[in-house]
């Protein structure tokens, strides 16, 4: 199997939940869960998201329910601000955390002057400090670091991963495992 193939099989991305009115080509469900401003407010009281925010007047957000219902039946690949990850690393979804890291600035350079694209040295640095910062603070709940030097190798070394975990046994604490055989 094509390691495209093996990625499209195993992994999905979680649908997010959104306040604002969906739009005529939207489906509820697929591109969006839309539910009402309140109910959204109440959500977050709850503790029912990983993350969320406000842009232009309307709530969106990452739902644990909405990843559960993704790891049921696949692999569910976030993009999460950093500091989701001690709710999600402390909720039963038992996450593997990749992060993916620029590489050094000569690469950052290189890889913008094969793309043809325009090199502002002081973005460059400013990449590389906000990762390393990210790495710094959050560097605990990584479970695997990924430097993006070359599109194909980082997909490669996820795709490994992923793989890895699919095959080999994991180990989680045995609260989770209690919690789960009282809620069957």
């Amino acid at each position: 199997m094509r390691c495209n193939e093996h990625f499209r099989k195993h992994v999905f991305l979680s649908v997010s939940d959104t306040s604002r009115p969906k739009r005529a080509d939207e489906v509820d469900g697929q591109d969006y869960h839309f539910i009402s401003r309140l109910q959204f407010e109440q959500d977050i009281l709850a503790r029912r998201f990983v993350e969320h925010g406000e842009y232009e007047k309307s709530y969106y957000g990452t739902s644990l329910e909405a990843i559960r219902s993704v790891v049921c039946e696949k692999i569910c690949v976030l993009n999460l601000h950093p500091q989701s990850l001690k709710i999600l690393k402390s909720s039963d979804l038992m996450p593997y955390v990749v992060f993916v890291a620029p590489p050094n600035l000569e690469k950052l350079k290189r890889w913008k002057i094969d793309h043809s694209e325009p090199i502002n040295e002081n973005e460059l640095r400013e990449i590389i400090e906000r990762a390393r910062e990210m790495e710094e603070r959050y560097g605990h709940y990584f479970d695997m670091v990924i430097i993006y030097s070359d599109p194909e190798r980082a997909y490669q070394q996820l795709l490994a991963s992923i793989q890895s975990l699919e095959r080999e046994p994991q180990w989680v604490p045995a609260m989770w495992l209690l919690g789960k055989a009282d809620t069957m």
